[in-house]
């Protein structure tokens, strides 16, 4: 669906799709310290990467004014709520890869611990882009993304490969959508990918 958004908004022909398709495989082969998994990680990060761009240079100060579908916020504040859920990946990388070494009933109790603050959890996810909105301009949201971003294919490239099928549970109630109760390192590094396919409908045009 990131792909399909992209080329959406470019205009792809099928000819298009295909040649954008082997220009992405040349890519991520000519970066070549892994193969497998971390390619296609690394494939899926950029795409979601250029989608967060191409949707915030598609909307106008105007419409990132505009109530989204989700009746709590603006179209900021959902594209700013996309945004966070990249902020916080390489802390919940890093926490992963604490857990995939320890017993699994750690991180089992530590995803029941985490799921009875599920109110004041969502209080604070409700209240973060509201900040975020007012704290970031257009150019330093997209700055502060690409930083993230960096730092996140930073830890890619250097975690082992094997590092990928490691895990932990998670805290369901807190997003029924993105967490599984068991995730690898793997999945969580789709975290933010679906997270933001997610709230790509709640934007308002």
């Amino acid at each position: 669906m990131m792909i399909d958004f992209l080329e959406q908004k470019k205009g792809c022909t099928p000819a298009c799709k295909q040649e954008n398709s082997k220009e992405r495989h040349g890519e991520t082969m000519s970066k070549g310290k892994s193969t497998g998994r971390k390619d296609l990680l690394r494939s899926e990060l950029e795409s979601s990467r250029l989608a967060f761009h191409t949707l915030l240079d598609s909307l106008s100060d105007a419409d990132l004014k505009k109530k989204s579908h989700n009746a709590a916020w603006t179209n900021k504040h959902i594209v700013v709520h996309m945004a966070m859920g990249f902020f916080i990946l390489p802390s919940l990388i890093l926490i992963a890869l604490l857990f995939g070494r320890l017993p699994k009933p750690l991180s089992k109790l530590f995803a029941l611990l985490l799921n009875v603050t599920t109110i004041p959890f969502n209080w604070i996810n409700a209240l973060g882009p509201h900040i975020g909105g007012t704290v970031f301009t257009r150019t330093s949201l997209s700055k502060t993304f690409d930083w993230f971003h960096a730092r996140i294919v930073q830890l890619l490239n250097i975690i082992p490969e094997e590092d990928l099928k490691r895990g932990m549970y998670y805290p369901t109630k807190w997003d029924s959508f993105t967490f599984k109760d068991y995730m690898t390192l793997e999945d969580i590094f789709r975290i933010p990918t679906l997270h933001f396919t997610f709230h790509l409908e709640q934007i308002a045009r």
